[in-house]
């Protein structure tokens, strides 16, 4: 609850916000994944971070609205639809991403959890309280975004460590010699001294003496002569 005391504040007399719901908040659901540039996400990473909110709902009985630019909605969830206690809305643009997101705020009294520029902007012209992603995320969503937190958090590091050893390995197994089935390959530093080698011994082939011609035509002669 530390943390939700905090931003309490958010909704404080003093700030003019008095009568909004200190525990609800429409989220951006793009930039919790990237703050920077709150792209698209793929179909399969829009369920995961539904299902990462629907634990947050469950844990700290939220209430959250998600926001997510799309062509189309997710074939779990229709437009306006509800996924785990999520009520979902999608918007084929940024622009009618942003209306939308304030339009939602306004109607339920909820706070935005968003990094983007112009939405930020738009909501505090328009009183909302603004919640910066990054916090939602450290407080809430530790390990649980799409695609290992490419937010900067831990597990996508580790993820990504992973996949660099793993690809480190096969380079030194193909440097080993595969499987066995084929002599290793050469190395730059190699190939000159390979080649000079095979130089040299074509240039032995070629100065070995010739075979000795078959002397007995002259031998012959010499006879005939005598």
């Amino acid at each position: 609850m530390g943390f939700m005391d905090a931003i309490k504040s958010l909704f404080s007399p003093a700030s003019g916000a008095a009568r909004r719901n200190a525990r609800a908040y429409v989220v951006d659901g793009a930039r919790l994944v990237d703050e920077k540039t709150g792209r698209r996400l793929a179909p399969r990473d829009q369920v995961q971070m539904l299902n990462a909110l629907a634990r947050v709902v469950k844990q700290e009985g939220l209430d959250l609205q998600a926001v997510f630019e799309s062509d189309r909605p997710l074939r779990e969830v229709e437009h306006g639809g509800e996924y785990n206690g999520i009520k979902v809305f999608f918007a084929p643009d940024n622009e009618q991403l942003v209306a939308l997101a304030l339009k939602l705020c306004k109607g339920a009294g909820a706070a935005l959890v968003s990094s983007g520029v112009t939405m930020e902007s738009r909501a505090t012209e328009a009183g909302i309280p603004v919640l910066c992603s990054a916090t939602f995320r450290k407080a809430f969503l530790q390990g649980g975004l799409p695609g290992g937190d490419r937010g900067g958090q831990g597990g996508g590091d580790r993820g990504d460590r992973g996949d660099r050893n793993r690809r480190r390995d096969r380079d030194r197994r193909r440097d080993r010699g595969g499987n066995g089935s084929g002599p290793r390959p050469l190395r730059e530093d190699q190939a000159p001294a390979a080649e000079a080698a095979s130089g040299r011994s074509e240039a032995a082939v070629g100065a070995s003496p010739p075979p000795q011609e078959d002397n007995s035509a002259v031998r012959n002669l010499i006879d005939l002569v005598e």
